[in-house]
Order: structure tokens, then sequence, then C-alpha cells
């Protein structure tokens, strides 16, 4: 004879899958502020200043929708944060929006904003910014340029847009290797480059070892970025 229990069944922590990487706090607060808007341009963030052992991961474009991309960041427990063309995102919403992480912007069409025009650069900037909050219900607060290139007129045109910083990287994944703009390995606050290509597999596992590696733990860029 079959019972049943009115209580619901819970699996002990022993018995859940351990994650390569438990969040050190709960993700969704704001730890710090971006630094402030000034005279009309958002503040250039290239790296996150904390004497946490905290590192970010950060994938761009949208490219290439990988199947594996999910599966990945569950089992390691990293949420990364996305910065999307809308070239590339267009008709993937229900991909990216089944991926946990915070989708930012990174222009409509990715041109080299360098010496453009303030009116291209803010049709560029905010054309994204509209696109991914229609898509996402929610307005990106942080954004890319594409190739890392900015000038003055970057900065005020993405300020006029909304956003409250823009980011670059210290370090970069390509083709399963962690590359570094200084030494030879990561160091808490750097914000680690990665791009959505067929390599995903290969160069987030690169990514996830290496901060692994060097007793690093990757946490949301935007909680410390609030």
């Amino acid at each position: 004879m079959l019972t049943t229990s009115s209580a619901p069944v819970t699996t002990s922590s022993s018995e859940r899958p351990k994650r390569m990487f438990e969040p050190p706090y709960s993700y969704g607060t704001v730890q710090a502020q971006a630094p402030a808007v000034v005279d009309g341009m958002v503040p250039v963030v290239t790296r996150i200043q904390t004497d946490k052992p905290y590192v970010f991961i950060t994938i761009d474009d949208g490219a290439v929708q990988h199947p594996k991309a999910l599966e990945l960041m569950i089992e390691a427990g990293v949420w990364p944060s996305v910065f999307l063309n809308t070239k590339y995102a267009e008709g993937h919403r229900d991909y990216f929006k089944r991926l946990p992480v915070t989708v930012h912007s990174h222009t409509s069409n990715h041109p080299n904003l360098m010496g453009k025009g303030l009116e291209f650069q803010k049709n560029e900037i905010c054309g994204n910014a509209d696109f991914l909050a229609g898509d996402y219900g929610k307005r990106p607060t942080l954004f890319r340029p594409p190739f890392g290139n900015y000038d003055s007129t970057t900065r005020q045109a993405a300020a006029s847009c909304g956003f409250k910083a823009l980011v670059n990287w210290t370090a970069a994944v390509n083709d399963g290797r962690v590359q570094f703009q200084q030494g030879d390995k990561l160091s808490p606050g750097d914000i680690v480059l990665m791009h959505f290509r067929t390599t995903f597999v290969e160069d987030f596992t690169a990514f996830l070892h290496r901060a692994k590696q060097d007793g690093l733990t990757p946490v949301p860029l935007e909680d410390f970025l609030g």
C-alpha cells in the first residue's frame, strides 16, 4: 500500500549537487555604488575596487546562442553580466531570458564609436537600450563600447541615454585561454571579457578554472555598480 505525506519532500544540502562556486552573499543586493556621473559624462570602469576575493565575468555580443551556456552557468553557480548588441540579440529573447544573467548594453550595430558625432553615438547607444528595455522589461544601466573604444562624446552620449557607467575590462578569454593585460593571473576586482562564440564551453571553462586557481569567486558585476 502506498502512503503519502503532507510534508514537502526536501533535499539536504549534502545531497544537492555542489556548485563550483557558492555565493558569498545574496546576489542581487547592492555591495557598492558606481562612481558619479561628472560634467555630463559617465565614469569609465575597468576594474572594481574591492578588498574581497571577487572577480567579474562579462560576456559580449550574443552572436552564438550556445546550447551549453545555461547548464555551465548553473553548475558553476556563476551569474555573468552580458552586454548584447541589437543585431545579434534580436529574435533570441527566449534564449537569453533563460540564462542567469543581467543584460546590459553594447550598441545596436557594433560600430567603432570613437570619433563619431554625438547624434550617431546616441542613436547606437540609446537605440540599443530601448531595444533591450522592450525585450527584457528593464532598461540596462551599464554600457560597453564595441572594441573597448570610446571618447568623451561616447561618455556624454551614454550619460544622456541614462547609463551609470562605461565598462571595459582587465583580462579576456579567447580560444580557451585567459589573457591578462598585466601580470600572469587574475586579481581581485578584475573584469574579464568573453564573447558568445562557438568556443563558449572552452572559454567559460577556462575562466572558471583560472578563477578557482587564483582563489577568486565570480560575482555579479552590477552588484558593485549599484
